[in-house]
């Protein structure tokens, strides 16, 4: 409004409202609270539907024309409130006006009132800001916070660096008590953008969500001059920003202080001119209603990572006005939102002034169904009712008359003055010109209508037609111009032929170089040509063109994640004409840490070029303590304007089923004519030996033995579904879970039930319930639960550390049924590599073949402590073509590495072992039906390890026959040749022999002195302790790979079975109150390591096809030890007479104790598993081991048990309640079972 001869000059020059709240009290009561710029920032409560004025109070709000006041109304204990920030005083930024309040009070700049009063009090609380003028955007209550964003006055000069923030104060403790506090505040940053325009709070379920409109600084010679990306949407969450907000740095307040932290985020939406934002969520989506500064309102609509779609445009103003800083969705059909705008029109009559007037709009989000400028049957209306005319100007006043509680700050600029004369025309109104007939949203947005006696109008309204619309944003992709004289440059200017000039840039970064970025071009098509200039003033100066190619097209990606704690990211490309470098390309990987989506941002190394595609590699270095959810990863690329999600490296099954089709179809075939053939030939033999057999019962017939051969086949045509009926009884029977858990019990109560009893009864049960792992894992629990309560009083810790019970045993057969497929797909290639290279280290060295002893160990019981020198011997061994083995074609010659002290019988195993490494088979025949044969010029010999050549020792004994016996030397020709007969010449061999360990060595006499070969005990003497760490160092990496694959999380994700048991021992430990962490600790070790683990370990030949030499265990027992060492709690003391197994691992043990307990913590900190995914994972595990055991074997020998203790069963079962149908069922099946007893069914 403009100013009147009434108004002094410390008055504000225009009246404005900046503060409008509604609120319904008690009974229905509406009430309406208004603040207004006039009469030094005065306050009005109005109570609806009466307009019955309770309260009038100066010195509330702002009374500063551009000042800021924000405010929320609350409730405490039956009492109102209302916490308001305003700018009271803004120095030095504007001189003082006289409504301002006094020097004491102009710092204050947040106060919390009573309603009823509106008068501050210092126990409410009064907060006053430093030194910096503060600018309040709005006024939000989130629980029993409230938050109030805002930025430094400052923050609107072009180069303010500082981002804007969240001041966040809580309700007092006092629950009587209406009183805010000051937390603090933090800082929001949106890509550099210094100043908040508009905000918006979303509630999602628990969840909240601040929505804020940012915008850059303007330079203000240049305020209407916009950039592509001068506004910006982003959102943070209110549970992140209550918990960062800490800092007191910008207001005057007593408290402990953070350091300002700052929560950064991704613009959502990149806008030209945004003024406005309201957030809603329909059908559990995030929808956001958009105004800009040129009347139009948009919506967009978030995904689950916040991202938003493409912008709608709802509606668009005539006049290409600003909205209003405020929308609302209507209080009674959510379907309407409101909008308010005010248009400027220049009128030219007989006095050609400004005509300001208020326009009230409501769009629904799909059709606009009223454009009236004057709505009286709307919520509310806004009318033009009197006109001032003066010398100087036409004051217009507006008449506001509310019909709901919904009220909208701002929506008119002025009000009704009974100050004001009024004087009405009565002449029509005639336009005689509208100038100019074209407009555009991108500028020359100002109408000049020429006519007379417009001061009647009621409304004056103007309809533009058009169109508009979106598509993706292009562009963005950073350009450096290098030359000379750039400081004299305005501005980088693009320009097309179907747009007007686009500033991109209007400062030089130098003198020598500029750089600005692409602009968004939504008509661009592919090969689109755009002009850059430079200007200067006015002259435009040419300098090269731009050319828009596709879009990059991104093929999907590789994570590698083996590298830990390293990411290694490849992403592959098409190659394209874009010459995209590896400065200008953003990559980051978005995945989900419990509700929240977390971000990271990979540094790309480089951009390689191939001629099918393009390879981008990216790395990023984690820290020890992030856990990346790896199955909710999603990989984005950014270039420019340009974001996309790639996909990951998709499997090619479907090439493989096509090439392998035709093949399986083919084997199809051949296996259906074999099978078709075998089953003529079985028919007719099956004829034959049917003819002849009823040939011998018709003689049998004749001379009367009829009657015994009936007696005798009669239990064979007995009904076959007799025979299962007492298989699905006992069964049906078993999978009663009460009955079960009665039994089991029953049975370990029996004091001839022994614990190899127990340990058959659960294997058996395993078998019999294979097909039901989710039953038979509840069974579990509750077992374990039982013996819990029978431990957990006297020593927890003893929990699970045998095997005593049927429940221990059950555990053992669960566990290894569930974590087959883990040791199958994980574990089982390390662990074969450690037995391999275990293997070749032994044979590397001597090795008695008495004792089996070797130079190259891991067990001291195994060492070959007095050893001679030895040297190796390269030989050419032939193999012949054998008919035991088709899959060779013909002789091969292998080159052999033996050593000079090695046995014919080794020199055997090690050159079998040479076949098998070269050609994937074995040769087809085992060792003691191969013979060696030394290949010469002059004859051939047969190789033996006893023969008449051998060398007797003293007391009669003979050393075997070694390589350098024989006199072999490298180059020697070596034939495998097939025993004739089957004698073995290899056997093992007794007292009577000696290989390396000679018959007066003190070995040996330890050795007779010994109840067992093997297995003696001598003392190593200190020197000899090198071999052992030689062997130790040698496969040290291999055991650590292997133990690191056992207890490490492929993809941040651990073995279902294993996450299941844990947190179902954890959940036991806090319902029984256990407190020690060392209790559960080893629970978790007794349950898995120690039951499982340990027992794959000292045993390969359960995983693989190999045969596990003595030696081999006792390598693998030092190996176990180390293993279940990392898992103790206890701590190791070593001494000099501690044994040599435990010293080897000494110095490892500790780190290997780290690494568990992180271990055991990560699989407690993963997301707890969903009943149905674990009774997902049992089903499926269960249909693997369809048919691999004899169920009905299983059930035979639980029903023995059961006849064996059916008295007690019975007992048992008569004493408890609720067992009668089971009584009878028992009863069932043994009688059956009896009765297939007496037919020797059974």
């Amino acid at each position: 409004m403009p100013a009147t001869a009434e108004q002094g000059c410390g008055e504000p020059p225009d009246v404005r409202s900046n503060l409008l709240l509604a609120y319904e009290e008690a009974r229905g009561v509406g009430v309406v609270l208004t603040g207004w710029t006039q009469t030094n920032g005065h306050c009005e409560v109005w109570e609806q539907p009466t307009y019955h004025l309770r309260v009038n109070r100066s010195e509330v709000v702002s009374c500063l024309p551009d000042g800021s006041t924000a405010g929320v109304v609350f409730q405490v204990a039956g009492v109102w409130y209302l916490a308001l920030a305003a700018t009271y005083s803004a120095p030095p930024y504007r001189s003082r006006l006289k409504c301002e309040p006094s020097l004491s009070d102009e710092a204050t700049v947040i106060t919390v009132r009573k309603v009823v009063d509106l008068l501050t009090k210092e126990d409410l609380g009064i907060i006053k800001r430093k030194n910096e003028p503060l600018h309040f955007v709005d006024a939000l209550q989130w629980g029993d916070h409230f938050f109030f964003p805002y930025y430094k006055l400052k923050a609107r000069q072009v180069n303010n660096t500082e981002p804007p923030s969240m001041a966040v104060l809580r309700q007092l403790r006092s629950p009587s008590e209406g009183g805010l506090t000051l937390k603090g505040h933090v800082y929001l940053e949106c890509g550099c953008r210094g100043l908040i325009v508009s905000s918006s709070l979303v509630r999602q379920d628990e969840r909240g969500w601040w929505v804020g409109v940012f915008r850059h600084s303007r330079d203000p010679q240049a305020l209407n001059d916009k950039a592509w990306n001068d506004t910006a949407i982003c959102i943070f969450g209110m549970e992140e920003v209550k918990e960062q907000a800490c800092a007191l740095s910008h207001f005057d307040v007593v408290g402990e202080s953070c350091e300002a932290r700052s929560i950064k985020k991704l613009p959502t939406l990149i806008h030209s001119g945004l003024v406005v934002v309201y957030g809603t969520v329909v059908l559990n989506q995030i929808v956001l209603f958009l105004g800009t500064d040129d009347g139009q309102l948009l919506k967009t609509v978030l995904n689950e990572h916040m991202e938003s779609s493409c912008p709608e445009v709802l509606y668009e103003i005539e006049e290409e006005t600003s909205i209003f800083p405020k929308l609302r969705l209507d209080p009674i059909d959510s379907n309407y939102i409101y909008l308010s705008s005010a248009n400027k029109v220049a009128v030219a009559a007989s006095i050609s002034k400004i005509l300001t007037f208020c326009v009230i709009k409501i769009v629904k989000p799909v059709e606009v169904f009223y454009e009236n400028v004057v709505l009286k049957n709307s919520s509310c209306f806004c009318n033009l009712t009197t006109a001032e005319i003066t010398d100087d100007a036409i004051c217009l006043f507006l008449d506001l008359t509310w019909r709901n509680a919904d009220f909208f700050q701002d929506s008119c600029n002025a009000t009704a003055s009974e100050e004001i004369a009024t004087a009405q025309k009565t002449e029509r109104i005639s336009i005689h010109s509208i100038e100019p007939l074209w407009i555009s949203t991108l500028g020359k947005s100002e109408v000049t209508v020429k006519g007379e006696n417009f001061t009647r109008a009621s409304g004056i309204k103007m309809i533009l037609t058009g169109m508009t619309g979106c598509k993706p944003e292009i562009g963005g992709r950073k350009i450096t111009t290098i030359g000379r004289n750039f400081k004299v440059v305005d501005r980088v200017i693009i320009s097309d032929d179907q747009r007007s000039n686009l500033t991109v840039s209007r400062y030089p970064g130098n003198e020598s170089e500029y750089h600005y970025l692409t602009p968004s071009l939504s008509h661009a098509t592919e090969g689109k040509v755009v002009d850059m200039m430079l200007k200067v003033e006015t002259t435009f100066i040419p300098c090269f063109r731009l050319r828009y190619h596709p879009d990059p097209v991104f093929i999907n990606y590789q994570l590698h994640t083996e590298l830990d704690p390293d990411l290694e990211l490849k992403i592959y490309k098409e190659n394209d004409n874009l010459n995209i470098s590896k400065t200008e390309v953003e990559v980051y990987l978005s995945y989900m840490n419990g509700a929240q989506t977390k971000k990271i941002w990979f540094s790309v190394q480089n951009i390689t070029k191939k001629p099918d595609r393009s390879t981008i590699l990216c790395k990023f270095k984690r820290e020890a303590t992030d856990k990346i959810d790896f199955s909710t990863v999603k990989v984005f690329v950014k270039l420019g304007n340009f974001e996309h999600e790639v996909k990951p490296t998709s499997s090619h099954i479907y090439l493989y089923v096509l090439i392998l089709l035709p093949i399986i179809v083919g084997v199809i075939i051949v296996a259906f004519v074999v099978t078709r053939y075998k089953s003529k030939e079985l028919t007719r033999k099956q004829s034959q030996q049917l003819e002849l057999l009823e040939y011998e019962i018709r003689k049998e017939i004749r001379e009367g033995g009829f009657a015994s051969i009936f007696s005798e086949d009669m239990p064979q045509s007995r009904d076959q579904t007799s025979k299962d009926e007492s298989f699905n009884m006992l069964h049906a029977l078993i999978c009663n879970k009460n009955f079960l858990v009665t039994l089991i019990h029953t049975l370990e109560k029996q004091k001839n039930f022994t614990v190899k009893d127990r340990c058959l009864f659960a294997s058996f049960l395993t078998i019999a319930l294979q097909t039901k792992l989710v039953y038979l894992t509840h069974i579990l629990e509750v077992l374990t639960k039982d013996l819990m309560d029978q431990s957990s009083n006297v020593q927890p810790k003893l929990l699970l550390r045998r095997t005593e019970s049927v429940v221990e045993k059950l555990l053992t057969n669960w566990m290894s049924v569930c974590l087959s497929g883990f040791l199958r797909e994980t574990i089982g290639e390390p662990f074969y590599l450690l037995v391999t290279t275990l293997n070749q280290r032994i044979n590397k060295g001597p090795v008695d073949a008495i004792t089996c002893k070797a130079l190259y160990t891991l067990n001291e019981d195994w060492l070959l402590w007095q050893v001679s020198e030895f040297k190796t011997v390269t030989v050419n061994v032939i193999f012949e073509k054998i008919p035991e083995n088709e899959s060779g074609d013909a002789c091969q010659t292998i080159q052999v590495n033996v050593l000079d002290c090695d046995t014919i019988g080794q020199a055997k195993e090690k050159s079998l072992q040479a076949f098998l490494n070269k050609n994937g088979f074995p040769y087809g025949l085992q060792l003691d039906e191969i013979g060696l044969e030394l290949v010469s010029e002059e004859q051939q010999r047969e190789l033996l390890d006893i023969d008449g050549s051998s060398e007797v020792m003293e007391d009669g004994i003979r050393k075997l026959n070694t390589i350098s016996h024989y006199e072999i030397s490298n180059g020697a020709t070596i034939k495998v040749f097939k025993k004739k007969t089957n004698t073995r010449s290899d056997v093992d061999y007794s007292d009577e022999h000696c290989h390396l360990i000679l018959p007066d060595s003190e070995a040996n006499k330890d050795m007779k002195g010994a109840g067992h070969k093997g297995k003696q005990k001598f003392k190593v003497k200190e020197m000899y302790l090198t071999k052992l760490l030689s062997t130790k160092v040698a496969i040290h990496s291999v055991v650590e790979k292997l133990f690191r694959s056992i207890w490490s999380l492929p993809n941040n994700k651990a073995p279902v079975a294993i996450k299941y048991f844990f947190d179902f021992l954890d959940a036991q430990a806090e319902s029984k109150k256990i407190t020690d962490p060392d209790v559960v600790h080893i629970w978790k070790t007794n349950s898995l390591p120690l039951r499982f683990w340990v027992n794959i370990l000292k045993n390969p030949q359960f995983v693989f096809d190999i045969k596990k030499t003595s030696h081999i265990d006792g390598c693998l027992s030092v190996i176990a030890q180390a293993f279940m060492d990392a898992f103790s709690l206890a701590e190791q003391t070593l001494g000099k007479e501690a044994p040599t197994n435990k010293l080897l691992y000494a110095k490892d043990i500790p780190l290997y104790k780290k690494e568990v307990k992180a271990y055991y913590k990560a699989i407690r900190d993963l997301p707890p598993l969903t009943t149905s995914e674990v009774e997902e994972f049992l089903t499926q595990e269960s249909k693997k081991h369809e048919n691999e055991f004899n169920e009905k074997v299983a059930l035979i020998e639980i029903h023995r048990y059961i006849v064996k203790y059916y008295d007690e069963i019975v007992s048992k079962l008569e004493r408890e309640r609720g067992f009668e149908e089971v009584q009878k069922q028992l009863q069932q099946v043994k009688a059956l079972f009896d009765e297939k007893k007496k037919c020797k069914w059974l």
